[in-house]
């Protein structure tokens, strides 16, 4: 790529202003030069009101254009795959936002196509780039905590509570979204259990719908079974306690365990331990850098993504392949809640 990177932001909802717009803005070499938004008049309050040269109807129309050198995706699930088979036939970089489509199928695809094209893609999982997590990694490929024997995973938050008033948009919407808090949410929390323990090979799980008119799952609780002896639980929710990103992973060991725990209340935005077996104090573990803020993952992503100095060690960014093995957890899970047997003697009213 250029010394100078030009970048279009598809997509100009909260997403693009809060994490991808101020992310490229803290690259010295990245310089935003289009905002594209399928509501043209979106996509022109959103330039002017961050000083962006340009805005379009649509991506068809920027990549017409020739502005862009790679292109960023925070529009909703549904219109994923169209912008990133667009960008490809172009020949323009893509960092598209999670998951990178609505079914396993369509997901294979994307990563085919990808690799026909042999252009830049990846997949906006960029929880991988937290030091914590890093550190959790770090962990358990030095052997530290031994065999993996159970992994804990969760992601939450209460964005959707009735508490806080905020109107279901597209993701509750099965025409738009696959699932609800389990293809938002748990989808992260998924692709950190493959890239920290390896490929899950079984799922059982539990949608719950507590809002009333919800058409999606409000809470997802899935059980992880994967290739080696490690079992595992995720848990994601949009209306349960937690403040943004809400990620909290624990892996016990043969030998020990760790947690890494992500939140914009915590000092510095996250924190990492390590666990005795003894149940004693915990060993908090100085991080190399603050998390900074919900824009400070997808930067560090996107500074990968660019190619631009400091990136970070080869296998943290995901690539379009790991994206689909994550879908096709996801779609398991979405379909994948087992016989239920009842209990004895449960729901009596007498003894």
């Amino acid at each position: 790529m250029a010394t100078t990177v030009r970048v279009a932001i598809v997509g100009c909802g909260a997403w693009a202003a809060q994490a991808h717009l101020p992310a490229l803005r803290a690259l010295p070499e990245a310089e935003v030069v289009a905002c594209v938004d399928q509501d043209a008049a979106a996509a022109r309050r959103f330039a002017a009101a961050h000083g962006i040269p340009r805005s379009f109807g649509s991506a068809e129309e920027l990549l017409a254009a020739g502005l862009a050198d790679a292109m960023t995706v925070a529009a909703p699930d549904d219109v994923h795959p169209s912008l990133v088979l667009a960008a490809l036939a172009a020949g323009v970089p893509v960092f598209c936002e999670k998951p990178i489509a609505n079914t396993a199928g369509v997901a294979e695809e994307l990563a085919a196509a990808q690799e026909r094209a042999g252009v830049a893609a990846t997949v906006g999982y960029s929880f991988r780039y937290s030091p914590a997590l890093q550190q959790l990694r770090a962990d358990l490929a030095d052997g530290l905590l031994g065999e993996p024997w159970l992994a804990e995973l969760y992601e939450y938050n209460s964005q959707f509570h009735p508490r806080f008033g905020k109107a279901m948009n597209w993701k509750g919407d099965p025409d738009r979204a696959g699932a609800g808090a389990l293809f938002e949410y748990g989808s992260h929390a998924l692709d950190l259990a493959q890239w920290l323990i390896g490929p899950i090979r079984r799922v059982s799980a539990q949608l719950s719908r507590v809002l009333p008119g919800s058409r999606l799952d409000d809470i997802a609780t899935v059980q992880l079974d994967f290739a080696g002896p490690c079992s595992g639980v995720l848990v994601s929710g949009w209306v349960l306690a937690g403040g943004v990103p809400g990620v909290r992973v624990r892996v016990h060991g043969s030998a020990g365990a760790a947690e890494a725990e992500l939140g914009e209340s915590l000092p510095g935005g996250e924190r990492y331990q390590r666990l005795g077996l003894d149940g004693g104090p915990a060993e908090r573990v100085p991080l190399a850098e603050e998390a900074g803020g919900r824009s400070g993952y997808a930067r560090r992503h996107l500074r990968d993504f660019l190619g631009q100095p400091g990136s970070q060690s080869p296998g943290t960014m995901p690539t379009l392949a790991q994206a689909a093995s994550v879908q096709h957890v996801l779609d398991t899970a979405a379909k994948a809640t087992e016989r239920w047997l009842p209990v004895p003697g449960a729901g009596q009213t007498g003894r």
